[in-house]
């Protein structure tokens, strides 16, 4: 069973306008609880490419064509920026938008390189699909590592902030075993280690023509 199907919702495959929903705030995000305290799942790969390679490329990529398309979740449509500039500096935001016609707010709370590691991370708050009302709040963060043998090592963890209020949050850490069980474990793990994976593809490819 997916998390749609759990939720009685189709998640029909529209895409919407990508414009700040009825009633958007400029309001701060929630301030996010250490990972610790929240509903999370870690995947790794390795990429045959230096780190700055792999920044290269991932930097050359938009957003929707970063996440491949998949069977259970839907898609990203497009972004729009809410800030002044690119989503590269802490308090960047951005709307995403996706194929079932809903929104969510994304945000940057760290973004640092240096020669041998690079951090991205950000939350993702303010989701207006039906989807996702379970969901307080979401903090990603990428940690890409350069190896000794020029390879780079990417960590990327996502935590979820269940909402007290609705099932299964409510059901406290029974539910978040729910959640994690009937999505984190399922549709989105498999949404991630796609997303690595064509991260991957698409730095070694690039590596491999000799791009910096």
């Amino acid at each position: 069973m997916t998390w749609l199907a759990m939720l009685g919702v189709s998640g029909p495959a529209v895409a919407a306008p990508c414009v700040p929903p009825v009633g958007y705030s400029k309001a701060p995000p929630p301030a996010p609880l250490p990972v610790e305290r929240l509903v999370s799942r870690v995947e790794t790969i390795r990429i045959k490419a230096p780190l700055p390679v792999v920044l290269a490329s991932i930097a050359e990529t938009k957003l929707e064509d970063a996440i491949p398309p998949q069977k259970n979740l839907p898609s990203v449509t497009g972004t729009r920026l809410l800030t002044p500039g690119a989503f590269d500096f802490p308090g960047a935001r951005r709307i995403v938008c996706l194929s079932d016609g809903s929104t969510l707010m994304e945000q940057l709370l760290e973004n640092r390189a240096n020669a041998t590691e690079a951090r991205f991370r950000y939350i993702v708050w303010n989701y207006t699909s039906a989807t996702a009302r379970p969901i307080s709040y979401a903090v990603g963060d990428f940690v890409r590592t350069q190896l000794l043998t020029g390879e780079t090592h990417v960590r990327w963890t996502y935590a979820f902030k269940m909402n007290r209020t609705r099932l299964p949050g409510v059901l406290g850490f029974v539910g978040d075993q729910l959640f994690r069980w009937w999505f984190l474990d399922g549709d989105y793990a498999q949404m991630m280690r796609a997303t690595l994976a064509a991260d991957k593809q698409r730095a070694e490819k690039r590596a491999s023509k000799g791009r910096p």
